[in-house]
């Protein structure tokens, strides 16, 4: 579905380098069992790499990746996501059986994190991704007035588009979903690969492990500790555009989700002139802002995804001011900017307690 800026598992190449944070053994390293699962979903990679088990979930893996594409990627014509974004008809509902319940989660949570940042995160976005080249179709002519119209078609508020889910003596029938105009679509690429990491290692859970790491297109979660008994360590790339890579810093997770997103990859120019790929819903244009990439960690890794996303919308003074003023609880947020062509960083307390900055930007 997405990512612009990669976070890499620190295995062999950072082995060497020291944690500020003291290792912690679970369980003797002696009786672990490192299984890794690697594989290609929603347009990326994705890595598992677990312990205590021998078993091989691959299968399973994969399973649980098909059925949430089915769902929810805009890349998968006979999608459910796409046959709502085809239906414009205003004087009736698309009704469908919601047996996943993926759809109608992504659609709670997301309209929640709409009304918490004030629109910055909204996935009614689709329109104006689409007008500005980044979605399906080829760049549209932009001007103001095609902005205008794109814009106008977005927003999570109910008289624009609603979810309904019926039930019947307390037993859930049937989802109705409600548009208030025609072109209304929408587009969870800003919060789907979390969400799907979550699924993944909400299954993981249920086979009875406990000790993991579970990667997918750069959203990471952790849970317990690697095979050395310690913190998983999650490296963030430099916000560099050259194509080489080279780490800035390394988190040390454990029990929790990391994601992180950023604009420096991912644009377009014309006659000089850069186009981010991050879309401020708000006004219709790309962001042009100073901060280059938004790293969050949460207890989950939708929440951490649609963050790093909001944070990106924002830029670096509102996404401090909305950190600040504890507009949401939990989160744990590392942003690298430019201030004046030299690269800077700002962090969270928390934050500072887990990561490792490698070297200077």
């Amino acid at each position: 579905m997405k990512r612009v800026v990669f976070i890499f598992i620190a295995a062999v190449v950072l082995a060497a380098c020291g944690t500020s944070e003291p290792p912690v053994q679970e369980t003797p390293p002696s009786t672990f069992q490192n299984m890794v699962i690697t594989g290609e979903a929603q347009g990326t990679t994705y890595t598992i790499r677990y312990i205590e088990d021998t078993v091989d979930y691959k299968t399973q893996v994969d399973s649980i990746l098909l059925r949430i594409d089915q769902d929810l990627s805009t890349w998968v014509p006979s999608s459910l996501i796409n046959q709502i974004n085809a239906f414009d008809r205003t004087d009736t509902v698309f009704a469908f059986y919601d047996s996943t319940k993926y759809f109608s989660v992504m659609f709670d949570v997301s309209r929640e994190i709409w009304n918490k940042t004030d629109g910055a995160f909204d996935p009614t976005v689709y329109p104006l991704v689409d007008l500005w080249g980044f979605g399906l179709s080829n760049r549209g002519d932009v001007n103001d007035e095609a902005v205008m119209e794109a814009q106008s078609k977005v927003g999570m508020m109910e008289a624009n588009i609603d979810m309904i889910e019926l039930e019947e003596n307390y037993l859930y029938q049937t989802t109705w979903i409600r548009k208030g105009q025609e072109g209304v679509r929408l587009d969870f690429n800003a919060i789907a690969q979390g969400f799907s990491v979550d699924l993944i290692t909400e299954f993981l859970e249920e086979q009875g492990v406990n000790n993991y790491m579970v990667e997918l297109g750069g959203e990471v979660s952790c849970k317990g500790v690697n095979a050395e008994g310690n913190a998983w360590r999650i490296a963030i790339d430099k916000p560099k555009d050259d194509g080489e890579r080279e780490f800035q810093a390394i988190v040390n997770v454990r029990n929790k989700a990391v994601a992180t997103s950023g604009n420096y990859r991912k644009f377009y120019e014309v006659d000089g002139v850069r186009y981010s790929h991050t879309i401020d819903p708000r006004t219709g244009y790309p962001v042009t802002h100073s901060l280059l990439s938004a790293t969050v960690m949460a207890s989950d890794c939708a929440t951490a995804d649609a963050y790093a996303t909001s944070f990106m919308v924002m830029g670096k003074d509102d996404a401090i001011a909305f950190i600040e003023d504890g507009m949401v609880s939990g989160l744990e947020v590392y942003l690298i900017y430019d201030e004046g062509g030299v690269y800077k960083t700002w962090m969270t307390a928390g934050m500072n307690e887990v990561i490792e900055e490698l070297n200077d930007l």
